[in-house]
């Protein structure tokens, strides 16, 4: 089910909105009133949406997204996918370019926004005594998306229930699926995806480790990183202006026609001055290890312009 988000734009880029594991097109509303300036937004319901059926038959469910995709009239200029979301469209990409495929060509799209994705790069990285917390996971994911929808404060009790029915009207075939997609990650060869592809991540993502996120963005072949300050899963709901000046900033490398920009944090701007840059090399080392110098190097390359 496709739909336009808010009125049509007059000759500008195109993006399709593909929302997360049990959560809805509503999602994308916050971020729709502070789009940029000529950007059309259509958004997509898709099977895995929160109040969507219980199991669908057994196919890949990346075809969902390259079905949506085909059907936006006029064509598709950036992809803005969210959560689990990320982890069906960068499987896509990654097959289509081990294939000897051109993404950009097979998905008909220019770029990529990957928000809150998942990503881990080695098998070993998951552990079976992690199974409990993934189903916890996605709990607090609900728990989370219902906080930040709410129109109002909701008492904790009663967002808690609300958080387990959503889970249980989800069902356990999703969460499956949810999985299976997550451990395929380490075998995806994500560095041959040469699509300009930007990630986005909120630095107090309880959900998806914004770490994951940087450390996909470094091995990518040709991305970007925002990682929005104070902010969880949901950027496009919390921080909807801070996400549409990422979006823009990453629509202006495509127009421009050179490659996106590397590996950087999105600096909170008060009174118009930007806050000094923190200094993140220790922190890379803890948390990627021999990968620190990579994710660095990115960083570091294209500093001056590309910064907020």
């Amino acid at each position: 089910m496709l739909r336009r988000l808010g009125a049509p734009a007059e000759a500008g880029p195109r993006a399709l909105l593909l929302h997360g594991l049990g959560s809805a097109e509503s999602c994308w509303n916050a971020f729709a009133e502070h789009r940029p300036p000529g950007l059309d937004l259509w958004t997509a319901g898709l099977p895995w949406r929160a109040g969507g059926p219980f199991a669908v038959p057994e196919r890949d469910e990346g075809d969902r997204i390259t079905e949506a995709i085909a059907r936006v009239p006029g064509g598709v200029d950036v992809v803005i996918a969210h959560s689990y979301a990320t982890l069906l469209l960068l499987a896509r990409l990654a097959d289509a370019a081990v294939g000897g495929a051109d993404p950009a060509r097979e998905l008909a799209v220019r770029g990529v926004v990957l928000v809150s994705p998942f990503f881990r790069p080695r098998p070993e990285d998951f552990a079976w005594s992690e199974l409990p917390g993934f189903l916890e996971r996605l709990r607090l994911g609900a728990e989370e998306g219902i906080r930040v929808m709410a129109r109002k404060p909701l008492d904790p009790d009663l967002r808690a229930e609300m958080a387990e029915h959503a889970c249980a009207q989800l069902g356990p075939h999703w969460v499956v699926r949810y999985l299976h997609a997550y451990l395929r990650t380490p075998f995806l060869r994500v560095e041959q995806v040469n699509l300009p592809v930007h990630v986005i991540v909120g630095d107090r993502d309880p959900i998806a480790p914004p770490a994951e996120g940087e450390l996909l963005a470094a091995r990518l072949g040709n991305a970007s990183i925002d990682r929005i300050d104070d902010c969880g899963h949901t950027p496009m709901a919390e921080r909807p202006e801070r996400f549409s000046l990422a979006v823009r900033r990453f629509l202006t490398t495509l127009s421009a026609g050179h490659p996106p920009a590397t590996a950087n944090r999105v600096r909170e701007h008060t009174d118009g001055h930007p806050d000094r840059c923190r200094d993140q090399e220790a922190a890379e080392r803890t948390e990627f290890g021999d990968d620190a110098p990579l994710l660095r190097g990115r960083q570091h390359q294209h500093r001056d312009r590309f910064q907020v």
